[in-house]
């Protein structure tokens, strides 16, 4: 499925890749990030929008959704701030006499990736700054109609749906072989771009087709498609955390932190590309979202985090009381035993199927709820998956 909205430029994807292990008996699995669409729907099946609003649409008793928070600029940051919110919530729902919505890790895979492919990474473009990018990156050498204030039908046509930034991407680098040759023929620079001259670039060629710059679209990728996008078009050339000596590990090396900031990389990797092979693959109509949205995924809902501070943290938040120390007494699980690996969904999972039982365990231990701050939530994580039993499939004989 794909959805398109008004939402904000960078949008991307997201997704929120959980690394499960199966139970005993079967293998450890990689599941993929999870799915923008599903997201939307479990956000307003699950009655959030009761409490709280998005884009001023919905409850006012919490804050607006669509309105990013400066302290949730990571998943890690976003898990931290809903875990330490869980017992004021916990009490609102109570309060009105309404259950807490019981979210599965894929139901919190699914929101963390409509989250962040809509709402959290979104450069505001401008057209002004893009007219300038335009000029000053000279695509206007190549592109001088695209100055030419006259009206004109063609003109519309051509332009008018790079009010989509993924659209635009798809377009150029379908052409970038092309393109690579025209620029070094007329003795012209390779423009490289940041992920804000995409943003602005897009609403300056929105404004120019004659549309509303306020009114561009992002198409909204979803990973599960971009896997094998990748495979096809990039694998040949570049892995995802497998080292091999003829390709290029793309998570060895620092990536963008936007949507649009892949784009921009990709664009910028041309030349070097034809340089390398001659050539850059073309993708098929379409496309462009889903691999985008699994590139993002693959690096970003992975935050490395310190084991020995997070083993501090454990300790320190009392969580080795209930889950260690006074494990029968509390009847909680022993999270060394977890299928899952641990990530902020999983934690943010929990604390929705298990919060209600956990405030009244721990109030009769005599404990506060923990509350986290700056890296300790993904220092935890890093501790609890280097704790976690990993299981692998036994293989039967066959005699």
């Amino acid at each position: 499925m794909r959805k398109t909205g008004l939402l904000s430029i960078l949008a991307l994807i997201l997704s929120v890749a959980l690394l499960g292990a199966a139970s005993a008996g079967a293998p450890q699995l990689t599941a993929l990030p999870g799915s923008v669409v599903r997201g939307e729907r479990v956000l307003t099946t699950n009655g959030c929008l009761n409490c709280h609003a998005l884009n001023g649409k919905g409850g006012t008793r919490g804050p607006d959704l669509a309105i990013p928070s400066k302290t949730a600029g990571t998943p890690a940051l976003f898990a931290t701030s809903l875990w330490n919110h869980m017992p004021a919530m916990l009490a609102e729902l109570g309060a009105s006499n309404t259950p807490p919505p019981a979210l599965k890790p894929t139901d919190a895979a699914d929101l963390f990736t409509y989250f962040y492919a809509t709402l959290y990474f979104s450069p505001r473009g401008n057209a002004a700054r893009g007219g300038t990018v335009f000029v000053e990156k000279q695509c206007s050498t190549c592109h001088s109609e695209v100055l030419d204030t006259r009206a004109r039908t063609s003109f519309v046509d051509t332009w008018m749906d790079l009010k989509d930034p993924s659209i635009w991407a798809e377009r150029m680098w379908n052409h970038a072989t092309e393109m690579d040759s025209a620029t070094s023929n007329r003795g012209i620079r390779w423009p490289i771009l940041s992920d804000q001259d995409v943003v602005d670039l897009v609403q300056f060629l929105s404004t120019r087709a004659g549309t509303q710059g306020e009114a561009y679209s992002f198409t909204i990728g979803e990973p599960e498609l971009g896997q094998a996008v990748f495979e096809d078009s990039c694998a040949n050339c570049h892995s995802l955390g497998h080292r091999e000596k003829s390709k290029v590990d793309l998570l060895s090396r620092k990536g963008p932190s936007s949507v649009t900031g892949y784009i921009a990389a990709m664009w910028n990797h041309v030349p070097a590309m034809r340089r390398q092979g001659g050539s850059t693959p073309k993708i098929k109509p379409g496309q462009m979202p889903d691999l985008i949205a699994y590139l993002f995924a693959q690096r970003y809902f992975f935050e490395p985090g310190d084991v020995d501070h997070g083993k501090k943290v454990f300790e320190s938040k009392s969580c080795a009381t209930c889950h260690q120390t006074q494990r029968n007494a509390t009847g909680a699980p022993d999270l060394s035993k977890s299928v899952e690996a641990f990530s902020p969904a999983t934690l943010t999972a929990a604390a929705w199927q298990h919060g209600t039982s956990m405030t009244r365990i721990m109030k009769q231990q005599g404990i506060a709820w923990p509350e986290f701050k700056g890296r300790e939530m993904a220092d935890l994580i890093a501790y609890l998956n280097s704790t976690r039993i990993v299981r692998v499939a036994s293989v039967k004989k066959i005699h």
